[in-house]
């Protein structure tokens, strides 16, 4: 007998025993599997009873004074604690959840996939399905771009964090802006947290070469290697009051990298430009606590003339001499010219390759606990129906009711066995279900796959949190606690940025109810908005940074707009036909960028110091000088991009092309020393 046949034997048999079942009951009843020295048939069994529980199946051992009139004790599961309830959700509920979940699977790199795939199956069979459907209209968006690789590597660190199991990672450290390498190292790891943050995921952890906390893009890690040694024991305890978002968006900020002593920093910002304080700071008035002085000054430079440090004087120097560097390059004349711009490459990564599953046995245990309700609950359907409902290949689901077929309770005479069958018209029908009529309880994992996926829609969904309150509540106290403990350590939404939460809500209902709205875009974030009548179509979280998509009117055309750069939002009462969904696989790439027609190529020329990093960051766009410097061309509609990026290089970057984009680099530089010598 294989192993998942003989878990879900167990199952059926202390689901139907009326009092729990002893040992010894059941090394007669399992003769082949539990029979032999005893000591190696309890281990056996112990691990057998954890990975039982790690599916949500709630064995117990109950002790004989628990029991009246027994000496042994025995085996048990609590049929309550067994089975899903109904979270009874409302239609909004359902639809929120399933959209979510739908987004976070869409992104191929979600660390809880099939987490999360089992826990839309289980309340689609326990409640009512038929507001599901209603999610087809939503109009959300999460898109990873990157490494298609990420994915497995995403999924381990995720069960590492998850079963608190020290992993082996092989690391490659960025090069930096002032030319020093990367630096390729092995670590071992206690993986605290896991968390998207900064457009990117990262690892929070003890290093034990450090032997601090450390956080790791896991991008840059090779190879993820989990500590094999006692599976179902933990390595560590993550710090007391751990919060992986927290940590991991520090991490994300470099003026927050403790450095040194925190001190407090004044801005100022150009009328017009308020808003970033919120938007870009995540702060309400002019005071930002800064731990590193150097990390901050790039992000001044890339807002030009619309932010300026008012003190300290150290820092308001050190932003008032990066500029002029950049001035002083801009004086002298370009040598050599810039090249004519190659054709652009094609985004490799903008359909990434779609990763072989590791099924497993499992995976497969899992979803054969979900195979009889879902047929129960919908007689007579057809065999590639219900292989669509449950994400499997016809053939695949075949093979999984066969083995069904065989399995039940001891002594499996044909009455003790699971009587499912396809009959010659495809058609699934089950007659006999052996205690398998509902979907198991959510595991801790699944419940928490389900809260980080509805928090990408949380901005635009209230329901959402009344809804996972539902789920929660219902989950087991064990499991409810392990839930609250993970919800600390795994953080895969990006929430968006303060002071836009309300315009993302409302852009999100105008798509999905095909409302016209009028848009005040501020485009530079100087102030001067205008309006853009527009059909949205929906919202979109790229790599952790917000923006709608749809039909500009006035342009009539296809525009995409950053939502952090919407100052307001009103209805013009008018309706659109329903453009259709978006598909994610036209958003899988680096930029959120789509040629217009209208670009042209700028090059950006590098400092020997900062030519590693730009030869890895931009590959075969960048073309190495005789001096060592590196120039990358770009593709642009206008010159904002490229001048906002060549700011925030602090003067290791300069346009070196065409005249027209250098002389708007200028421009600004120069405007944003006329603001800072205006502080004294």
């Amino acid at each position: 007998m294989e192993k998942t046949e003989r878990l879900l034997d167990l199952v059926a048999l202390l689901l139907d025993a009326r009092e729990p079942v002893s040992f010894a009951e059941l090394r007669d009843l399992f003769p082949d599997e539990y029979g032999g020295p005893r000591g190696a048939a309890e281990r056996k069994l112990e691990r057998d009873k954890a990975e039982l529980l790690e599916l949500g199946v709630p064995i117990e051992y109950v002790d004989p004074q628990r029991l009246d009139e027994r000496e042994l004790g025995g085996y048990r599961i609590d049929r309550k604690s067994f089975f899903l309830p109904d979270p009874k959700l409302l239609p909004e509920e359902s639809a929120a959840l399933y959209s979510a979940g739908a987004a976070a699977l869409a992104t191929r790199d979600f660390p809880f996939s099939q987490d999360l795939q089992h826990a839309l199956r289980k309340i689609s069979l326990a409640g009512d399905t038929h507001a599901v459907g209603g999610a087809a209209a939503r109009r959300l968006l999460v898109v990873r771009p990157g490494d298609p690789g990420r994915a497995q590597k995403l999924r381990a660190l995720g069960e590492a964090v998850a079963r608190r199991k020290r992993v082996h990672i092989r690391y490659e450290s960025p090069p930096n802006l002032e030319g020093k390498p990367g630096k390729r190292s092995e670590r071992d790891v206690d993986p605290w947290g896991l968390a998207f943050r900064g457009r990117a995921w990262r690892l929070v952890g003890w290093c034990h070469e450090k032997r601090e906390q450390r956080v790791f893009l896991v991008d840059r890690i090779e190879s993820v290697e989990i500590n094999a040694q006692k599976p179902h024991t933990p390595d560590f305890e993550p710090a007391e009051g751990f919060d992986a978002a927290v940590e991991a968006d520090r991490s994300s900020k470099p003026w927050r990298w403790a450095h040194h002593a925190p001190e407090e920093v004044t801005l100022r910002f150009a009328p017009g430009s308020e808003a970033i304080a919120e938007r870009v700071f995540g702060i309400g008035d002019r005071t930002l606590t800064v731990s590193n002085i150097d990390g901050l000054v790039p992000e001044i430079l890339s807002l030009g003339d619309r932010v300026q440090v008012e003190s300290p004087a150290s820092a308001r120097d050190k932003v008032r001499g990066a500029l002029e560097r950049i001035l002083l390059a801009l004086q002298r004349p370009v040598e050599p010219e810039p090249e004519p711009a190659r054709p652009p490459a094609q985004d490799e990564r903008s359909e990434p390759r779609q990763s072989a599953e590791q099924d497993g046995k499992r995976e497969r245990l899992r979803r054969l606990l979900l195979i009889v309700p879902a047929v129960r609950r919908r007689p007579g359907i057809k065999l590639p129906e219900l292989a669509l409902e449950l994400g499997l290949e016809a053939q695949e689901l075949r093979e999984d009711i066969d083995l069904l077929g065989l399995v039940g309770r001891p002594p499996f005479s044909p009455d003790d066995l699971i009587d499912i069958s396809v009959d010659e018209r495809d058609r699934v029908s089950v007659t006999l279900d052996q205690s398998f009529s509902r979907p198991p309880q959510l595991t801790p994992l699944e419940a928490l796959a389900l809260a980080a996926a509805a928090l990408e829609a949380a901005p635009a969904d209230p329901a959402v949190a009344s809804a996972l309150a539902k789920l929660t509540r219902n989950l087991t106290p064990k499991a409810r606690q392990l839930y609250a403990q993970l919800a600390q350590r795994i953080a895969g939404s990006t929430p968006a940025p303060r002071g836009v939460q309300s315009i993302l809500a409302r852009l999100r209902s105008a798509a999905e109810q095909h409302r016209e709205l009028a848009l005040e875009y501020d485009k530079e974030g100087r102030g001067a908005a205008g309006e853009r009548i527009f059909r949205p179509q929906g919202v979109i979280d790229h790599g952790g940074v917000w923006y709608v998509i749809g039909h500009d009117v006035g342009r009539g055309a296809e525009r995409t707009f950053r939502v952090d750069r919407i100052l307001s939002v009103r209805e013009t009462g008018q309706t659109f036909p329903d453009p259709g969904l978006l598909d994610p696989a036209r958003f899988q790439r680096e930029q959120l960028f789509f040629p217009s027609g209208h670009e042209h190529a700028i090059t950006l020329r590098f400092s020997p110091p900062a030519a590693a990093w730009a030869l890895q960051r931009y590959g075969s766009r960048a073309r190495q000088l005789q001096d060592g410097r590196v120039d990358v061309s770009i593709e642009s509609a206008g010159t904002g991009y490229a001048v906002q990026l060549a700011l925030s290089l602090a003067g290791e970057a300069e346009i070196a092309g065409p005249q027209q984009a250098r002389e708007a680099l200028r421009d600004e530089v120069e405007r944003a020393l006329q603001r800072s010598q205006e502080i004294t």
